[in-house]
């Protein structure tokens, strides 16, 4: 195929890409109400099945340099983007929408799986856009979709927690995309490369209104407390996606709302709250979740570990490794709220098959960074940097470790579902291929891992019953209701504001 007609088919599948979870919904709604047949649990695979197709042939198609798309040939027409990062976001949407493909009978109903549909469409159209409206519907769509999909257990009040913080980020941004229009810029992307023509006050605006937006989606410290709660309250395939790329939607917008236009301007100011920021949120809610009785929050929790290790491989402008953690993280997240399905928790009590253990303790492997995981590689991109990180992660990694090993794992015989285990290692496997992040071991580096990760078996347990009185640490001293989860954002805010008032004078 020549390189033009590979570019055509470029430019028609960004278009029609976020457009399948529609059209799949049409078909749903076209069977129910026409012939009274219910065909949504076939639509729903058809869709992630032809997504993922769709998804394998722009990465393939893709060549050079950024790829815009106008869907009209007039000056204020919404525009589809493809670069050389996307890809990286697609593999982190289609990663768990394929484990979901196995486990749809989970969406029990035609009315989520329509639901669930429509949350496919606003996370597939975040990927492909190219302009600020485009991705303000998308992020609305996926955030309103996600309002009602948390709740299918009834959880409403992690609903409302999610409808909130949502209705907050929602608002910074917008707010932001006001004032860009404001200062004379039009809604497309292409503004970072015109960002040095605009009021260098506006420029700081901006930074301060688009960061706290995407703080707030990507869960940075203090903000942090509503994904353990949000993330665990719903099914697998939901959960799954929800921690794999919805909150990593906030990083998409810190990368090319954010620092982008940041570093050309000559703002690097809020590249260093960025990183302050990150290492926070690595730190402290490890410690949380070391204290955390609850396993499948566990699960959930451990994500915001993940966005602050991107957060400090983003402010050093490491954007290569920064998304291939977030593409890694998630396979191993994905597994991780599929294989909890197949475990029986009772307290501090895991029971499961020995193929369920053996797979469980895998991606905890991955998510607390040990070799020979691929982010046990990626993590060296900042380490070297700064002496004080190697303090930092060592700490951080032995709480992720070991808040999952405070539970005891108890080997029982019952029926399992093969396929989260065989997904991992096959999409695992593909990964460690297609992002190649690999360096010489450090004999040094290896033995404090296997340190740690020893301590972490041997005595997190023991030192969790011991601080038992902690359990729940953070919902019951930090997070103790919505109100004091709004009220950080708001010092969050302040605090950014101080530490960079000096530039926003």
């Amino acid at each position: 195929m020549s390189a033009e007609s590979l570019l055509g088919t470029c430019r028609l599948i960004l278009v029609v890409f976020p457009l399948i979870p529609v059209f799949g919904v049409l078909v749903i709604l076209a069977a129910q109400y026409g012939f009274r047949r219910d065909i949504s649990l076939g639509a729903l695979r058809c869709t992630i099945v032809v997504q993922t197709a769709l998804a394998a042939a722009i990465v393939y198609c893709y060549r050079g340099d950024a790829l815009i798309v106008p869907v009209a040939m007039w000056e204020y027409s919404i525009v589809f983007q493809w670069d050389a990062y996307r890809p990286y976001f697609m593999a982190a949407y289609i990663t768990p929408v394929v484990f979901a493909l196995f486990a749809a009978r989970r969406l029990d109903g035609t009315t989520i799986r329509v639901i669930f549909l429509f949350y496919l469409a606003g996370c597939s159209g975040i990927i492909v856009t190219g302009d600020l409206f485009n991705f303000y519907v998308f992020y609305e769509v996926m955030i309103m979709a996600a309002y009602v999909l948390i709740t299918v257990n009834r959880a409403y009040y992690a609903g409302i927690k999610y409808m909130v913080i949502g209705a907050v980020s929602s608002a910074l941004l917008l707010a932001g995309i006001i004032l860009l229009y404001a200062s004379g810029a039009y809604l497309r992307f292409s503004f970072v490369d015109e960002i040095g023509a605009y009021s260098i006050d506006n420029i700081k605006f901006l930074a301060l209104l688009f960061s706290m937006a995407f703080f707030v989606k990507g869960a940075f410290f203090p903000v942090s407390g509503w994904t353990a709660t949000c993330h665990a309250a719903t099914n697998s395939v939901v959960s799954g996606v929800l921690s794999s790329f919805t909150i990593f939607t906030g990083i998409f917008g810190m990368y090319y709302l954010v620092i982008l236009p940041a570093v050309n301007a000559g703002y690097t100011p809020i590249l260093e709250f960025i990183r302050i920021l990150s290492v926070i949120t690595v730190l402290v809610p490890s410690v949380f979740l070391f204290f955390e009785p609850d396993l499948k929050r566990c699960i959930a929790g451990s994500t915001v570990f993940t966005v602050g290790f991107v957060g400090i491989l983003l402010s050093y402008q490491l954007f290569a490794p920064a998304f291939t953690y977030m593409a890694i993280h998630a396979v191993y997240k994905s597994t991780m709220f599929h294989l909890y399905d197949d475990l029986l928790v009772s307290g501090l009590v895991v029971r499961a098959r020995r193929r369920s253990i053996a797979a469980l303790f895998l991606t905890v492997l991955f998510t607390a960074g040990f070799f020979p995981s691929l982010v046990y590689f990626l993590k060296y991109a900042f380490l070297e940097i700064n002496p004080y990180y190697r303090i930092l992660v060592y700490v951080s990694m032995f709480f992720v470790f070991g808040s999952f090993f405070k539970f005891k794992y108890i080997v029982t015989e019952r029926k399992i579902s093969w396929s989260p285990a065989v997904l991992f290692f096959v999409m695992l496997s593909a990964y460690y291929v297609v992002f190649p992040f690999y360096r010489s071991i450090s004999s040094t580096g290896l033995t404090i891992d296997l340190a740690i990760l020893t301590l972490g078996i041997v005595a997190a347990r023991p030192l969790y019953l011991r601080l038992r009185r902690f359990s729940s640490f953070d919902t019951k001293f930090v997070y103790v209701n919505l109100n004091f989860e709004l009220f950080y954002i708001v010092v969050l805010l302040v605090v950014e504001i101080v530490l960079l008032r000096a530039y926003l004078a």
